[in-house]
This record gives structure tokens, C-alpha cells and sequence, in this order.
């Protein structure tokens, strides 16, 4: 009962880890869609104008695109590409993660806007085009539903079987959208939409080889481990590239394989603590929220155990330091966090302007400012392409999508290719360790790059999911 209460306590802590991140964002920048709606979401109704060239004889327009300019606009004279965002914003198992990143993404628009624009154009993600879906499909698709009618293309879906949820539609609607989701099947056409899915960064197959890899360097080819995850595409996926890797380097399977429901749904942790203890691990592999990571770790330390976890990037939130002091020890002995792209340590072009304008706005450091931030370098250069063909409908940007063979990431990441996917899908990763006293709470261990594994796999379907 003693152990029990521990563990108890240590969620109750846990909770007040969403607060302590929802303050780094204005609380009236989304709206939350509870039911579906027909009707077209206020203050928007300019962006669903059907096809029309701006007076200055710009590139044809639709839905989404107006040649007046956009509410408060930077630049009175540009016209306004209205995105939208579907998240987890309030109390699903990401919203503390989600919060910044949507930050992050408007920051990038803002910072866009304040240079000029883009050819004539402002590029806002609004409010009442925000909405905050919880992590539910159902939500998702409601959602997509309310605010379709006013955006050209989704600056954020939250979630695989999420977005997987409105993904015959976007095909429906030539909507391009930028997944806050790193499946594996987003690289096939047949999968994302024949490309409208337009994810960044390396998949949870190929992050999970490079994580094996790492723990191989670490625990040796005798090392006993478990695998730990939401069962969902997201968690399918990572445990489907841990078992593909274990096999690649003639590994038995995992001592324990545990499917965890997110705390948020009425999850509970004891089980898999409960396992990893009885199991005695080497190391876990985890691909739940931040919310579940710690409290797993936090449960098997409080109970005596040593395991290590390698967690994927939705794993960390930098304000678990704060929120549960007691438990930085096992954090920076017992954590490492796998990431498809820097952090706060970054120092790229790409990372110095995002952190300056966090810095402006007094966002705490938060990687996932700086991934929000860094998703929309596809769809710029998309909004790009398409103005200089001259078409900026959907049709016409859903056209470009395939000519897009060198997309520039202001060296925040290597630059990628659209145009060729599998074979040109990302397979880098990284490894970093919790550091309480880093501004966002980790320093990197391992730079981003290749392992053996990843390097040496056949990707000619999905890993699992």
C-alpha cells in the first residue's frame, strides 16, 4: 500500500504539469469544438470566396485566399492565406506539448509577415480557425468539418489515427496538412493522401532503430528489455521499428510489451511498472505522452528499480523539473529522449530566429516551440512554388507537393525531399539526456544522424500501425 501511495502521489503531481506549460500560450488563441457545425466560423467568412484573381493580376485563388488583407495585418497591402490547426489543447495527453508548438508555428507565420510576406501575401492561423480536437478522431473530424469551408491548408493535425480520421477528405478538398505525427506510413502515397500529409522529420520506425541502436551501445546484445506504448499508430509504429531492429541484430524479443492507455483516457501505469519490476529491465522503449513517462519512471525508481527508458520526442515535457522536483535525479540518470530535431541548444539560423522570437513573446525554452516553428518550412515553400506558377488554389497547391525535392529547414534539420518518398524519407535522429539546469531541460548526447539499422532497412511499406 506504502509503494501504491507513492505512485499515487507522484500523478497527482503530474497534473500540474499542463498548467505550469499553459501559461507559455494565450489562453484566448483556440477555440475547442465539443459538436459538429455547418456553419462558417466567424470573422473568416472572407477566406471562403470562390475563385478570383487580385486586382494587381496575382495567381488564381479559392478557398482559403482572399486579396484583402488579413485581420490585423502587418501588411496593409497583401492579400491573406488563411491555415488552419486541429490539436490536443486543453486536456488530452499532448495539449502540454501541443500548446507551444501551435506557439511556435505562429511565431514562424509572424516572423514571415513581419519580413513582407510571401509575393504579396500575409499568412495567419486565427483562432476561430484553431481547434482543439483532445487527441479524438471523432473531434478531429468535427473539427476539420467546421473550419474547412475557410483555410487552404492545415498548419497542424494532431495525431496519426487522428488525422488518418479526415485523410479521405483532405484528398476530397486538396488540403495539404502538416501532421504533428511521425508515422512511417505518411511516406506512402497510398497512406498520406498521394502526398498531402507532409510530415517532417524522421518516422517512429526509423527513430525507434536508431534508439535500439544507441541501447545496444549502452546495455550490450544481452541486454533484457520491455516495450512501452499508447496502442495506436503512434505506439504501433515504434514498437513495430524496435522488434524490425531487434531482429536486423539477431536480438530474442522484448521481455515485456505493455499497450498503455494515456492517463487522460483513464489510463494507469501501475501495470507497467508492475512488469518492469517483476522483469527486472535493462531498458524500457517508450512511446506514450510525458505524462505517462514520468509516472512509469517515477513509479520504478520509487519502488527500487534502475531501469532506463528511451523515450520518443512526445515523451518529454521541460516542465517536469519544475512540476516534480523529487523525481530530476532518476530523469537525468535514468532518461534519455530521442528527437528528429534539436532543441533549445540548436543553434541554426532556423533555431536562433525561432528562440529570438519566443524570447519577444516570454515563452519559456520548449523544443516543442522550436518543432511547431520548424513544421512549416514545407508549407512556405509550398505558398511559394504555387504563387510562382501562378495558382494558388487548392488544386493548384495540392500540385506542387511533388515538385518539392529540396525543401530548405534554415538548417534546423537537413534539407528534404518531398518529391521521391520512401526512398527519400528523413532517418536521422537523435539522443538527448535531462539536464534540470538547460534551458528546456535537456542537452544533447547523441547528434543527429543514422544508425546501422535504420540505415541498412528495406522501407518498402509501413512499419506497423
Amino acid at each position: 500500500m506504502k509503494k501504491g501511495l507513492k505512485l499515487i502521489t507522484l500523478l497527482a503531481a503530474l497534473a500540474l504539469v499542463a498548467a505550469a506549460c499553459g501559461g507559455d500560450d494565450s489562453g484566448d488563441t483556440t477555440t475547442t469544438t465539443a459538436a459538429p457545425t455547418t456553419t462558417t466560423t466567424a470573422g473568416t467568412s472572407d477566406a471562403t470566396t470562390t475563385t478570383t484573381e487580385p486586382a494587381d493580376m496575382g495567381p488564381t485563388t479559392d478557398v482559403g485566399v482572399t486579396a484583402a488583407p488579413c485581420d490585423d495585418a502587418v501588411n496593409a497591402g497583401n492579400g491573406c492565406i488563411y491555415l488552419g490547426v486541429i490539436s490536443d489543447l486543453t486536456v488530452g495527453p499532448f495539449s502540454a506539448l501541443a500548446i507551444p508548438a501551435v506557439g511556435g508555428l505562429r511565431a514562424f507565420w509572424n516572423d514571415v509577415n513581419a519580413g513582407g510576406g510571401i509575393e504579396g501575401f500575409d499568412v495567419i492561423v486565427s483562432p476561430s480557425n484553431t481547434i482543439d480536437a483532445q487527441y479524438l478522431p471523432d473531434l478531429t473530424v468535427q473539427g476539420y468539418t467546421e473550419i474547412e469551408p475557410n483555410v487552404l491548408m492545415l498548419a497542424q493535425s494532431l495525431g496519426t489515427s487522428q488525422t488518418i480520421a479526415i485523410r479521405d477528405r483532405l484528398v476530397e478538398d486538396n488540403v495539404v496538412a502538416v501532421p504533428a505525427t511521425w508515422w512511417s506510413g505518411w511516406a506512402f502515397d497510398e497512406s498520406d493522401g498521394n502526398g498531402l500529409v507532409l510530415e517532417a522529420g524522421v518516422n517512429y520506425c526509423f527513430e525507434a532503430m536508431n534508439d535500439f541502436d544507441f541501447a545496444l551501445s549502452q546495455f550490450g546484445a544481452d541486454m533484457k528489455y520491455g516495450i512501452v506504448g499508447f496502442p495506436n499508430d503512434y505506439g504501433l509504429d515504434y514498437g513495430a521499428g524496435i522488434r524490425l531492429a531487434a531482429a536486423a541484430n539477431s536480438i530474442g524479443e522484448a521481455a515485456v510489451d505493455i499497450p498503455q492507455i494515456p492517463i487522460s483516457l483513464g489510463g494507469d501505469v501501475t501495470e507497467a511498472v508492475t512488469q518492469i519490476l517483476a522483469n527486472q529491465l535493462d531498458v524500457v522503449f517508450l512511446t506514450t505522452g510525458p505524462f505517462e513517462m514520468a509516472g512509469t519512471l517515477g513509479g520504478v525508481v520509487q519502488n527500487g528499480g534502475t531501469t532506463a527508458f528511451i523515450g520518443t520526442h512526445p515523451t518529454w515535457n521541460p516542465a517536469l523539473p519544475l512540476a516534480v522536483p523529487d523525481l530530476v535525479p532518476a530523469l537525468e540518470a535514468l532518461y534519455f529522449h530521442s528527437d528528429w530535431i534539436p532543441g533549445w541548444y540548436g543553434d541554426s539560423p532556423g533555431h536562433t530566429k525561432a528562440k529570438a522570437a519566443a524570447e519577444a513573446e516570454e515563452q519559456s525554452p520548449n523544443a516543442w516551440y522550436i518543432n511547431g516553428w520548424a513544421s512549416q518550412y514545407p508549407l512556405k515553400a509550398i505558398i511559394e512554388a504555387a504563387i510562382a506558377n501562378g495558382d494558388l488554389t487548392r488544386a493548384g497547391v495540392a500540385g506542387v507537393v511533388k515538385t518539392l525535392d529540396d525543401v530548405d529547414y534554415d538548417g534546423m534539420i537537413e534539407n528534404e525531399d518531398y518529391a521521391n518518398t520512401p526512398d527519400s524519407a528523413a532517418r536521422a535522429s537523435l539522443i538527448n539526456r535531462v539536464d534540470a539546469t538547460a534551458p528546456g531541460g535537456t542537452v544533447n548526447l547523441v547528434p543527429l544522424g543514422v544508425g546501422q539499422t535504420a540505415a541498412a532497412h528495406d522501407f518498402t511499406e509501413s512499419c506497423g500501425g
